[in-house]
Parts: C-alpha cells; sequence; structure tokens
C-alpha cells in the first residue's frame, strides 16, 4: 500500500511540474476604429519575458524590460520591432503606424499603436508576426471593434494575414 501511495504522489510531482513548466506564448491585440478621429486604435499586450527576449536578440543583449530601463532607448527598440512585425492595410492601402507609447500592466508590456487619417473603412488586412520569428509557439490573438461589428481572430506561423471585410 505504501508503494502504491509512494507511486501515485511521484506521479502527481511529473504531471504538476510538467504543467507549470510550460510556457504559452500569447500575445492579445485589439483594435478600434474611431469614425470621430479617423483613425484605429491599437492595443498590443505581450509578455515582459518574451518580449525582452526578442529585443535582446535583435538589438541589445543587455536591454531589461522594465520600469527601471532607459524608457526612450526601450522605446526606439519596441518602435522598431512593433512595426516590422505589425502591417495594417485599410482598403487594400497600407497604414502608417505610429508607436504612441507603452505601459507596464501585470505581466505585460501594453504597447499603443495608431493608424491615422482613414476617412472610410471598408476592409481591413491585418498582419501580426509580433514574436513569430523567435517563438515558433507563438500565437497573436486580434479583436477588432470597428464599426459597431465585433470580430476575433487569431493568427499563428503560417497564418500569420488576415483580411475583414467591413462594407456588408
Amino acid at each position: 500500500m505504501k508503494k502504491r501511495h509512494l507511486l501515485i504522489a511521484v506521479t502527481s510531482i511529473f504531471v504538476f511540474m510538467s504543467f507549470t513548466m510550460h510556457k504559452y506564448y500569447l500575445s492579445v491585440t485589439d483594435i478600434t476604429y474611431d469614425e470621430e478621429a479617423a483613425s484605429l486604435q491599437i492595443i498590443t499586450r505581450v509578455f515582459y519575458d518574451d518580449l525582452e527576449d526578442v529585443l535582446r536578440e535583435r538589438y541589445d543583449e543587455k536591454i531589461i524590460v522594465d520600469a527601471t530601463a532607459d524608457q526612450k532607448k526601450l522605446d526606439t527598440y519596441i518602435k522598431k520591432y512593433l512595426t516590422r512585425k505589425m502591417k495594417i492595410s485599410i482598403n487594400g492601402e497600407e497604414g502608417v503606424l505610429t508607436y504612441l507609447g507603452k505601459e507596464y500592466e501585470d505581466d505585460y508590456v501594453v504597447c499603443y499603436i495608431e493608424v491615422t487619417e482613414i476617412s472610410s473603412l471598408q476592409t481591413i488586412e491585418i498582419e501580426n508576426t509580433i514574436l513569430m520569428d523567435a517563438f515558433s509557439e507563438q500565437k497573436n490573438m486580434v479583436h477588432t471593434n470597428i464599426l459597431g461589428k465585433k470580430k476575433s481572430l487569431l493568427l499563428i506561423d503560417g497564418n500569420a494575414k488576415a483580411v475583414l471585410n467591413f462594407s456588408e
């Protein structure tokens, strides 16, 4: 009986450890169209450590992603990375992403981006490859709220682009 309890205890420990060691790679992006401002307002949440890993690999091996870092330098790297990894086209024309800044929230860095001068919006093409080049398991969830229509997408490596039609 004692051997059985020991076996159950050891098995339980290994099962528990396998769950706690598992790492999820996920970003969440919210895109809202503000008709009055004629702009897309984009909020992207990325895990601190994942963003830090990719920025260290790409730009500066000593960069730290937190409030103690040189924020101007960090913003330069984040802007450079995000504008290369996220593409938005409106009605077939590529939009210019403007990085507005970031905030720190729990385990995430919350990044604010905007695309301006959108007089009308019938279609939006979204390509989001954030962190996909660093982590093959990366998934990028995108939620949109455009012209009163809410849609969600899950973008993965090899399928990181989608077109949404809002003219219907």
